[in-house]
């Protein structure tokens, strides 16, 4: 889904002839390039290299899906707002843009949580087995 936006920024930027900043292409190919692209592809590998990098588990739910579909439909506002000229959905499009970031970040510590509060009741219930089995002989 990511290199779709990045194909949408790239045609935004061919039709155009190249950008002046300031413009609505210049909004919708920056936006559809850095929140569509990048964020896609923070949202896809971050479950998979924070776990690696920080040696903290994240298991996966399918809450992950939630953020990057408010990301895809918001962006899809914001860029119709500015090919449309209509402020109103860029303005929508945008304030949705951070709701979906701040709920990737809301989801990813509630995963973490998850993950520590799973993690502890592994190791006591290894240490309530090691002691059972022990008194047992």
């Amino acid at each position: 889904s990511g290199y779709v936006w990045l194909a949408v920024s790239g045609a935004l930027m061919v039709t155009a002839g190249g950008l002046a900043p300031g413009g609505l292409l210049y909004d919708a190919a920056l936006h559809s390039l850095m929140l569509g692209f990048v964020f896609s592809m923070v949202f896809a590998h971050a479950p998979i290299i924070l776990p690696a990098i920080l040696r903290i588990a994240v298991p996966y739910t399918p809450w992950f899906y939630a953020p990057l579909a408010i990301l895809h439909a918001s962006l899809a506002l914001r860029v119709l707002g500015d090919l449309t000229a209509r402020h109103p959905w860029r303005m929508y499009g945008a304030l949705c843009n951070a709701i979906a970031v701040l709920t990737f970040v809301l989801i990813m510590i509630g995963a973490v949580a998850r993950g520590r509060r799973a993690r502890a009741t592994a190791s006591v219930l290894k240490q309530q087995t090691s002691a059972n089995a022990g008194h047992s002989r």
